[in-house]
């Protein structure tokens, strides 16, 4: 377990130097958006596309990565719906909040660090094709289940939009697609790009990391924290488990892609879980409890994932 240790405490040791800060004078609110949008808009996609640049990932790219971790996430979603409203007597934009807390992944914050502590820049290759279009595909479904909630009809033209925004505007997006034009033409990092990529690509996972723990240190623990409990415990074990059953047995990955699937399905819930809920005005509060919890108890779920999948 020192291994694993290794990876995990540093990663959760700044999480909570994050949260310290955040509850802080020295982080107010206007502190943390900007430090989070270095991290989201500058760092993360400096760190990815260094990685594809110097990779050249194209020959390892398999996009069985995609159907195995969405399959069975839309899966996990479906279940959640059915749970709300069955168990928990949830209605439209709740049960929508509700299964997006179930397997909405916090896969750049945390995902990131995470997977790069485990396996280095070759573990961010698989985990590149998850993330490309993790946010504009979920979002995009949540986005539409909370209009339908509101109005009684699906908001199609509105979803389409959204879509349209998300692949325009994501700097996640954005890098990747610029990283394997940039690969594919062969054009390499000069001396002094390279020293600036290096730079911001080394400030990545500190930063992302802290900002996370601050981000997380706005939400008190606060509302219904059954289902809070239930969303999380769903996050942290069941949809996992989904994922590596599909990866594992209905598709062809590497063990390297079936050890990165399945611990992005294992991440704590993201934050876009709290600001889709804030939006529109309903289940905020149980959506922010239920990302406090789940990245406590991820301490445990990604500790044990990583000791078996990265050994």
């Amino acid at each position: 377990m020192i291994p694993v240790l290794s990876i995990v405490l540093p990663v959760f040791g700044l999480i909570g130097l994050g949260v310290v800060g955040g509850r802080s004078k020295l982080f107010p609110e206007a502190a943390v958006n900007g430090l989070s949008n270095f991290v989201l808009y500058v760092a993360v996609p400096a760190l990815l596309f260094r990685t594809i640049v110097r990779s050249r990932p194209f020959d390892a790219l398999n996009f069985d990565i995609v159907f195995a971790y969405y399959g069975a996430s839309f899966v996990v979603m479906i279940g959640a719906l059915a749970l709300g409203r069955y168990v928990f007597g949830l209605r439209g934009g709740e049960r929508a909040s509700f299964a997006m807390g179930s397997m909405f992944s916090n896969t750049t914050l945390l995902g990131v660090p995470l997977v790069f502590g485990a396996w280095g820049e070759a573990g961010l290759v698989p985990l590149m094709v998850i993330i490309t279009l993790h946010s504009l595909v979920f979002s995009t479904t949540f986005f539409v289940l909370h209009d339908m909630a509101k109005s009684g009809a699906v908001g199609w033209m509105s979803a389409v939009r959204l879509a349209v925004r998300s692949i325009v505007t994501n700097p996640v997006i954005i890098s990747i697609v610029a990283g394997l034009v940039w690969a594919f033409l062969g054009l390499g990092l000069p001396g002094i790009v390279s020293s600036i990529v290096d730079m911001l690509g080394e400030a990545t996972i500190p930063a992302a990391l802290f900002a996370l723990g601050a981000a997380l240190a706005q939400f008190p623990v606060a509302g219904n924290v059954k289902h809070a409990v239930a969303m999380a415990t769903i996050k942290l074990l069941v949809h996992p488990l989904a994922v590596f059953v599909a990866a594992n047995w209905l598709f062809e990955l590497s063990a390297l892609e079936l050890g990165v699937a399945t611990l992005t399905a294992a991440l704590p819930g993201g934050l876009m879980v709290f600001l889709v809920a804030q939006s529109y005005g309903v289940y905020v509060a149980r959506a922010g409890t239920s990302l406090v919890l789940s990245t406590a108890g991820g301490m445990v779920t990604l500790s044990v994932l990583i000791g078996f999948f990265a050994r």
